[in-house]
């Protein structure tokens, strides 16, 4: 590996070159949220002097363990609240690329952009594109809500942050400011569908891929939010009915591991009364998933997005290794409420709206998998990281049918990320339905 420096807005940066790419591991496009910063919105990144070292793979932001580590393998790096950060992929000597920025899924409470599952080096060099990965926080440090604590949707806000740090930077690296698509799975699609009714984003994107997003979970109400963290702060130790002065200082004074233990009390109070969900955008005005689906149509209209929403045809086989009749309609019923109901809601308004809307359901199961056509299915066959999925979804498939369908979906994704159109025909009238698996 060679090391090359950019010349950003912010100061001088080192990254890899390698293989006709360069990357940055670790880049802080806002202030960490350590200290005092904990629980308060995200501040841009001030300007450094000498070089900044964006080469060290960089720790994850806190979290806990998830229901999709059966599935997908678990995840074990190290966590810190200073994890703030973005990668960054672009192709050497790139100049007004495509940009690609990645929002990952994960329930709102684990995951990070800069996983391997995750890297964008395939779809950089095959696009050619710049790609970025996002970390936001997660779970009570992103989304708790409670007075004297956080009253403000601080993941969103990490969210508007990450955008607007591409939108004044990207040049540096090749970018072309114009040309971001968004593309997000689960949590990460829930995130877009609310990026794009925002007007704090107008211009900051132009396409969006979404990628089986729970609109079906809605957003939380005010008084459910502040009952959920009054039982995790209580769990913590804090004084939560003291002055709120005195509750901050006990809120500030937690480690990320009482925090942790803390969030499993929470969940074993509240998990089932929120499906599993406990942590989402605090929105008295949208908590329903119809008003959130019209003010994302209503957002993404103005913005004059193009859209593609796919979801996979056994999202909720992820969940359970239940596979009685009674366990299977059950997992059924939730996929329709939470997955399929809504995104063909959204996706007919989206059209109805004049929005350029495409849908695809991904229907590959492997072979010696339980899971079938999973929630999570279909990322390794947008990223291409094959190597980096010890899966239990993915058990038996074979190598070269799972070469082919990556080079199908992918390069699908790839002519969209390039402004061409997907090779199917608009949602429309006609309500079409790609479906993507080894025999078509």
């Amino acid at each position: 590996m060679i090391d090359i420096v950019v010349e950003t807005p912010s100061g001088l940066m080192k990254g890899e070159a390698k293989g006709g790419l360069v990357c940055f591991r670790t880049i802080p496009f806002v202030e960490a949220p350590v200290g005092k910063r904990r629980w308060a919105a995200p501040e841009p990144k001030a300007p450094w002097a000498g070089v900044l070292d964006s080469t060290i793979e960089g720790p994850i932001l806190p979290q806990g363990p998830s229901d999709l580590d059966r599935p997908m393998g678990a995840i074990n790096r190290e966590l810190s609240e200073a994890a703030l950060t973005l990668t960054l992929v672009a192709p050497e000597n790139a100049k007004d690329l495509p940009v690609i920025v990645w929002f990952h899924g994960g329930a709102n409470f684990c995951g990070a952009g800069s996983l391997d599952w995750y890297d964008g080096s395939t779809l950089a060099k095959a696009c050619p594109a710049v790609f970025v990965g996002v970390n936001y926080r997660l779970g009570a440090l992103g989304f708790l809500q409670y007075p004297g604590v956080n009253e403000e949707n601080l993941a969103v806000l990490d969210w508007i942050a990450a955008l607007q740090w591409v939108n004044t930077h990207i040049r540096s690296f090749g970018g072309d400011p114009e040309r971001v698509t968004l593309v997000g799975q689960s949590a990460g699609g829930n995130a877009i569908v609310t990026l794009a009714g925002m007007p704090e984003t107008d211009g900051l994107f132009e396409s969006a891929w979404i990628m089986s997003p729970s609109i079906g979970r809605g957003n939380h109400k005010k008084a459910d939010a502040h009952r959920i963290a009054k039982t995790l702060l209580s769990a913590a130790g804090c004084r939560v009915d003291t002055d709120l002065e005195t509750l901050r200082e006990d809120a500030l004074g937690l480690s990320v591991n009482e925090i942790l233990l803390a969030t499993d009390v929470a969940f074993k109070a509240h998990g089932k009364e929120f499906g599993g969900m406990l942590f989402k955008p605090v929105d008295d005005a949208l908590f329903e998933p119809a008003a959130v689906i019209e003010k994302s149509v209503a957002g993404a209209k103005r913005k004059n997005l193009r859209i593609v929403l796919g979801t996979t045809r056994n999202e909720t086989l992820a969940f359970s290794d239940d596979r009685s009749p009674e366990g299977l309609n059950r997992l059924a019923k939730v996929q329709q409420a939470r997955f399929d109901a809504p995104a063909l809601e959204y996706v007919k308004a989206l059209s109805n709206a004049g929005v350029p809307t495409r849908k695809y359901r991904f229907d590959w199961e492997a072979p010696d998998s339980i899971y079938g056509a999973c929630h999570c299915i279909d990322l390794p066959f947008l990223f291409g990281t094959f190597p980096a999925w010890k899966s239990p979804m993915l058990a038996g498939g074979n190598p070269e049918r799972m070469a082919a369908l990556w080079k199908r979906f992918s390069g699908e994704f790839i002519r969209f990320v390039r402004g061409e159109e997907p090779s199917w025909p608009l949602f429309g009238e006609k309500e079409y339905v790609e479906i993507f698996n080894e025999e078509n």
